[in-house]
C-alpha cells in the first residue's frame, strides 16, 4: 500500500499547496489525511463541478494548479466544466485530478457503480483527458510525470485510484453530544408516520438503515425508494414523485452532505409548493459513508435557506421527544415542510445492505404507490 503521508509529501514537493474535493471511500485514508494536516490548504466542496471550478479560479489567481479529488460517479458531473472551462479549446486550465475507481470490471461492487466503472476509462479518452492508473510500485514516477504534464501542457491530468491502494488513516473529530443516531431518527419517523406515507431515502447508510428497519418490523419495502446512487438527487426524486396524481404524503429522507450537493433543489421544491412533501434533513456533519470526512453543514442554516426558498413550515430538533412531536405535525400541518434533525455520527458495525435489487425495489415501490 502507498503511505498517505509519503504521497502527500510528494505532491507538496512538486509545488501543490491547494487540495479541493468531494470525499470518496476508494481512497478515504488519503482524504482523511488531507483533512488533518497543514501541508495543504484543504477545501471540502459540496459537489464535483464546484471543486473543478474552484481549482480553475485558484489557478487564475495564484498561477498554480490545484489537486482535485472525487469518486468516478462524481467525475461525470465535471463533463460540462471540463469541456467548456478547463479544456484546451477554451481556457486551458490545469489541475491534477484524483479519481477513485468504483465498479472496476471484474471486481465486486454495488450496482450503482457498475456502469460508471465499466465506461470510465473510455469516457476519459472521449473527453481527451490524459490519465494513468496509479500503481503501488511506480507511483513516485507517475506523480512526477503527472505534475510535469499539468504544468507544461496547462491541462488537467487524471490519476485513477483503485480501492485499497492507499493505506488507511483515521481522523479524530469532535463528537457532538446530540441524543440520537441517524438510525434512531429513522425508526422514530417510521413508527410515527401514517400508513399512507411514502419514503424516498438518500444514498448511503440512510437507505441501508431504513431497509433493515423494515426487515426488523417485518414490513413491506413497497413504501420506500432506496436511492442507492445519484447522491444529492433524493429531494428532486421526491419532488418528481409529488407531481404524480396522488394524495399520499411524501417523506424525503435526506442528509446534510447530499442536500448541500444539490442545494438548488430546495429552490425548485419551494417554488412549486407541493404541501404533501415533507423534507427531512438528518444532519450529522459528516460524509459518513466515505470515511466520516466533515461536511460544511456546521456553518449552514438549512432552516433559513428553506424559508427563503418558500418552505412554509420549518423546524430543527435534537431530542427524541422533539422529533416525535415534529413528525406528528408534519403530516397534519398541510404545509410544504422542512425538518432538520441534528444527530451524532455513527452506525452499527453490522449494518447490512438491501437484499433486493434496485429493479425489485422500483417495482415494489411503484405498485404500492399506485394502490
Amino acid at each position: 500500500m502507498i503511505s498517505v503521508e509519503d504521497f502527500s509529501k510528494k505532491l507538496c514537493e512538486a509545488g501543490f499547496d491547494q487540495v479541493i474535493g468531494v470525499p470518496d471511500s476508494t481512497f478515504k485514508g488519503l482524504i482523511s489525511y488531507f483533512s488533518s494536516q497543514d501541508m495543504f490548504r484543504h477545501t471540502v466542496a459540496v459537489n464535483e463541478c464546484e471543486a473543478v471550478a474552484i481549482a480553475a479560479g485558484y489557478y487564475l489567481g495564484q498561477g498554480k494548479p490545484a489537486v482535485v479529488y472525487m469518486q468516478n460517479s462524481g467525475f461525470c458531473k465535471t463533463l460540462n466544466p471540463y469541456t467548456s472551462l478547463l479544456s484546451a479549446d477554451v481556457y486551458s486550465l490545469p489541475a491534477l485530478m484524483l479519481v477513485g475507481w468504483r465498479g472496476e470490471p471484474g471486481k465486486k461492487d454495488e450496482p450503482q457503480h457498475k456502469m460508471m466503472g465499466r465506461i470510465m476509462l473510455d469516457l476519459m479518452r472521449v473527453m481527451e483527458i490524459d490519465y494513468a492508473v496509479l500503481d503501488e510500485a511506480l507511483w513516485p514516477e507517475q506523480v512526477q510525470q503527472a505534475c510535469a504534464y499539468v504544468r507544461e501542457k496547462e491541462r488537467p491530468f487524471i490519476m485513477v485510484i483503485k480501492p485499497e491502494v492507499f493505506a488507511d488513516f483515521k481522523i479524530s473529530r469532535k463528537k457532538h453530544d446530540y441524543e440520537m443516531t441517524r438510525e434512531e431518527v429513522l425508526r422514530v419517523i417510521v413508527e410515527n408516520a401514517s400508513d399512507q406515507a411514502m419514503f424516498i431515502s438518500t444514498t448511503g447508510k440512510t437507505s441501508r438503515e431504513l431497509f433493515e428497519i423494515r426487515e426488523q418490523r417485518q414490513e413491506s419495502h413497497g413504501k420506500d425508494f432506496y436511492t442507492v446512487g445519484s447522491m444529492g438527487c433524493t429531494s428532486a426524486i421526491g419532488f418528481g414523485l409529488g407531481l404524480a396524481s396522488s394524495r399520499r404524503p411524501i417523506f424525503i429522507l435526506d442528509g446534510d452532505g447530499a442536500s448541500l450537493m444539490q442545494l438548488g433543489s430546495l429552490a425548485t421544491i419551494g417554488h412549486y409548493t407541493n404541501r404533501r412533501i415533507k423534507h427531512i434533513i438528518i444532519d450529522n456533519g459528516a460524509h459518513e459513508s466515505t470515511g466520516n470526512q466533515p461536511t460544511v453543514s456546521d456553518s449552514v442554516n438549512f432552516l433559513e435557506i428553506g424559508q427563503a426558498c418558500g418552505y412554509e413550515w420549518t423546524a430543527c430538533v435534537e431530542t427524541r421527544q422533539e422529533l416525535n412531536e415534529a413528525v406528528f405535525d408534519l403530516e397534519k400541518n398541510n404545509r410544504l415542510s422542512l425538518l432538520v434533525v441534528k444527530v451524532k455520527p455513527g452506525s452499527r458495525p453490522d449494518l447490512g445492505r438491501p437484499t433486493t435489487t434496485p429493479r425489485e425495489n422500483r417495482d415494489a415501490f411503484m405498485a404500492h404507490f399506485r394502490q
